[in-house]
């Protein structure tokens, strides 16, 4: 199966490049592709042929608009979506685990990942994780727009919990998805619920706004992960077993 991996990005450049270099590194790569949704002035480039890039002024509306543009632009082959977030991190069997467990079903998530602060302080907690998720590409298409208006991210997460179509799968330690929190970068959740659609819109405005991570060329280059593996491998050597703890440092090259 094809997998389309969407990213969503206002101009985050040292974030991407760490994204991006998660990605390339996916044991699945073969089955998978990346988009790159830049939505800042300042343009992002990439060469590499399973990576695009698309810079553009961004639908007017809340995230849930600009996820459905992404979706417009989602290669129209592909069987599975992904929802690759610019600001978190997936281990290099992330899509495997996917490719392996969402079987007929219309949504797939890990039932606990990695949940990081300040990319040194980490616990495994089961959480909704938006970026962990992966849909049947032709299911999210369809989803409308118009139901949960207060929720800030595409109602077809809400939708899919609703209607009890959400599959998951308990990987213990070995869970391949590290949502990070006080990592240097706002999170649009930090401006808190908004009472309506508009007022998102303005946060997305606001957000955007703010993004003050950019280099001028915008020429993207693949993170080197080693520092990024250290903190996560030291995070978590008191918590997980010793068996997990060289496999990941194993898998992990760190």
């Amino acid at each position: 199966m094809k997998i389309d991996c969407l990213m969503g990005t206002y101009g985050r450049y040292a974030v991407v490049c760490e994204a991006l270099a998660c990605f390339l590194r996916q044991t699945a790569l073969s089955q998978a592709t990346l988009l790159i949704y830049n939505q800042h002035p300042t343009a992002l480039s990439f060469d590499h042929p399973r990576v695009r890039v698309v810079n553009e002024r961004p639908p007017d509306g809340s995230l849930r608009h600009i996820r459905r543009r992404m979706h417009e632009l989602a290669l129209p082959d592909a069987d599975l979506i992904h929802w690759w977030d610019d600001d978190d991190l997936y281990l290099p069997w992330h899509l495997e685990d996917c490719l392996a467990h969402i079987g007929t079903h219309a949504a797939w998530k890990p039932e606990s990942s990695w949940y990081s602060r300040a990319n040194t302080s980490f616990r495994r907690v089961a959480n909704r994780f938006e970026g962990s998720w992966i849909f049947r590409a032709g299911y999210l298409k369809a989803a409308p727009l118009d139901t949960h208006p207060t929720y800030t991210d595409h109602p077809v997460i809400l939708q899919t919990e609703d209607a009890g179509l959400l599959a998951t799968t308990e990987l213990g330690d070995r869970t391949s998805y590290i949502y990070r929190w006080s990592n240097g970068t706002a999170h649009l959740s930090s401006y808190g619920i908004a009472p309506d659609q508009a007022a998102q819109r303005d946060n997305i405005a606001t957000w955007r706004r703010d993004s003050r991570d950019t280099v001028p060329d915008g020429r993207l280059i693949p993170a080197d992960m080693t520092r990024r593996w250290q903190q996560f491998v030291r995070g978590i050597a008191g918590i997980v077993s010793a068996e997990d703890l060289d496999f990941l440092r194993d898998s992990l090259e760190v």
